[in-house]
């Protein structure tokens, strides 16, 4: 017998708002998809979800949905790019050695690797230096300036850092050592004078596709210095899957070209091509099978990347990704395995404890001293390890629908104490222009549209706060946190298994061309079982005569409405397990439905 519905409400968490297209431009795609083979009672509905991506011409369209395009801009149409590429060709041909320097983070590895890679296929000996989080921080360190040195190395290429780097650029050319740098982050008024500078923000590019990040950077590099290498096309297949990697990681929207890049690089995980060692041990460590989609960057790759790098040291993810050798590959991958779970346990104690601060756990008041909330900012301070800033700060962007500022302090909190913090933002902020407005307060900082981070003295904590709120609400924001609804499928076209079918159309799908929310009204509630240390939900729902499985992560508060009716809204998603294909829904809201109310 099933347990009496629930007398309280279920609350939604936002205004949900269904997007309305345009009409007239519907109607000419629906006239556009005629051309293309799919079934008849998606084509709706895809125009729909199309329009609202604003996709317009025929030409636009049948490339976004053709899963055989290839179509890549040359590499030197980037800044400098013609004489970099030239001069790493010429040090294949040598045999020189080249120093590669990266991030600790899963752009910065994968663009370094990515470069590793492509310059021992060419005859370069090329080894990596990667700075570490706590003494080096971001940018070129002097430890890569020793070492290349002491090798007599006379190039150096950073990747994924170095734009502003004057200083260690310019110590770089008095002893003697050329550097090329490969990275898209802002461009000061006056960067760093190296050799060759390719980033797609400096004022005077052109590049068609100027969001690629670090190691979509250098993939361009590296498909220039390939050329003309015998296997070129299965090494560009390889590399694609760290490009992917890297680019995902670091929110690069889906587009233009990263979305032939992401779609080759899937191409080659799903057994079109050479997968690189280290990406199978990771695949296999985390369990992940095929088929793969985008997803898996989020879930089985990048954060297993990530973990050295935000506990320790960095460098045994750079040697996973850099090696051929099967036995070493699987050790490494070991390894981060276990630095992730770690990374997890503190990442989810240090989330606790910041929404505790904010006040935001339902049930522990705001901790005004370390924490606010503001229309355009939440902020938060604590003593975290700074590898976990950035996550923490990504999930309260999300929670909160505004920019997220997680900052860590000294433990003697005096006036001299440094603060460091990593900020996130939903689409349509950019970080890196805030971060500008409000540099003179800063002692450096750095960052793109999406993320970013900066360091400052204690004394300026509140005044930047204040200023940051401003940089932000003057790009838009304020605005009353909405849930944007894509679609709200009519009764009877309402099984999750057909709206699959129609979310693949878009695939690959990620920042910028995002899966689908589907709207749900009076959907039967069968059953709730709370999972996660009862933190979160799965439900058992009834869908036009169908039983789905649906979780709700954070939605505890579902439970005990067993027999009742609610509205959702979610996304379609599609798992492999044991080998078994499943569809289920993850619900970002849910409210008792509005007919129960």
């Amino acid at each position: 017998m099933s347990p009496a519905p629930s007398r309280s409400r279920i609350d939604a968490q936002r205004r949900w708002r269904v997007e309305t297209p345009e009409r007239e431009l519907v109607h000419a795609l629906r006239h556009t998809l005629n051309a293309i083979e799919m079934r008849d009672e998606l084509r709706d509905s895809l125009a729909e979800l199309l329009a609202l991506r604003r996709l317009r011409e025929p030409e636009e369209v049948q490339r976004f949905l053709d899963p055989r395009d290839r179509t890549l801009h040359p590499p030197e149409l980037l800044p400098d790019a013609p004489g970099l590429i030239a001069r790493l060709r010429a040090a294949g041909e040598a045999g020189e050695p080249i120093l590669v320097v990266g991030d600790f983070d899963a752009d910065g590895l994968t663009g370094a690797a990515i470069m590793i890679r492509a310059l021992r296929a060419i005859g370069a000996i090329a080894e990596g230096y990667i700075p570490h989080r706590d003494s080096d921080g971001h940018g070129i360190p002097e430890g890569a300036l020793q070492a290349a040195a002491e090798d007599g190395v006379e190039l150096i290429l950073a990747v994924d850092c170095g734009t502003g780097d004057r200083e260690r650029v310019a110590e770089a050319l008095d002893a003697g050592i050329l550097v090329g740098i490969i990275d898209h982050h802002a461009v000061p008024d006056d960067p760093a004078k190296a050799a060759w500078l390719v980033n797609p923000n400096r004022p005077d590019a052109t590049y068609p596709f100027p969001h690629l990040a670090g190691s979509g950077l250098a993939f361009k590099v590296a498909q220039g210095i390939l050329a003309d290498h015998e296997d070129r096309r299965t090494l560009l297949g390889e590399l694609s899957v760290l490009a992917m990697i890297g680019g995902v990681a670091d929110m690069v929207p889906i587009a233009d070209e990263f979305r032939v890049i992401v779609r080759s690089a899937l191409k080659v995980l799903n057994g079109a091509g050479r997968i690189p060692v280290g990406v199978q041990a990771l695949l296999a460590s985390a369990g992940a099978e095929r088929p793969h989609r985008v997803e898996v960057v989020g879930f089985a790759l990048a954060p297993r990347i990530n973990a050295a790098g935000r506990i320790g040291d960095a460098r045994p993810a750079l040697d996973l990704l850099t090696t051929d050798d099967p036995e070493e590959a699987a050790q490494i991958a070991a390894q981060l395995e276990s630095l992730n779970q770690e990374r997890r346990d503190i990442s989810r104690d240090a989330l606790e404890a910041a929404r505790r601060a904010l006040g935001a756990d339902g049930s522990t008041p705001p901790d005004h001293t370390r924490a606010r909330i503001e229309p355009t900012l939440v902020a938060v301070s604590g003593h975290w390890p700074p590898g976990v800033l950035g996550l923490v700060a990504g999930r309260l962007a999300d929670e909160f629908g505004r920019p997220a500022l997680v900052a860590c302090v000294d433990d003697n909190e005096s006036d001299s104490s440094l603060v460091r913090c990593s900020i996130r933002a939903p689409h349509g902020f950019s970080v890196a222009a805030a971060l500008g407005r409000v540099s003179a307060r800063l002692i450096r900082h750095g960052g793109h549209d999406g993320a970013g981070g900066c360091t400052l003295r204690r004394t300026e904590w509140d005044a930047l706060l204040k200023d940051l709120a401003e940089a932000f609400a003057s790009q838009g924001a304020g605005q009353e946190p909405v849930f944007s609804v894509d679609l709200e499928p009519s009764v009877g076209r309402r099984s999750p298994q057909a709206l699959a079918t129609l979310v693949d159309h878009l695939a690959p799908t990620g920042v910028g061309n995002p899966d689908p929310l589907f709207l749900f009204r009076g959907i039967s509630l069968t059953g709730v079982r709370l999972v996660g240390d009862g933190r979160h939900a799965r439900l058992s729902l009834e869908i036009d005569g169908g039983r789905t499985e649906a979780i709700a992560f954070g939605r505890a508060d579902a439970a005990g409405h067993e027999g009742g009716s609610v509205d959702l809204v979610a996304r379609v998603a599609q798992r492999t397990y044991r080998g078994s294909e499943r569809v289920e829904l993850h619900v970002v809201d849910l409210q008792t439905s509005e007919a129960s109310g």
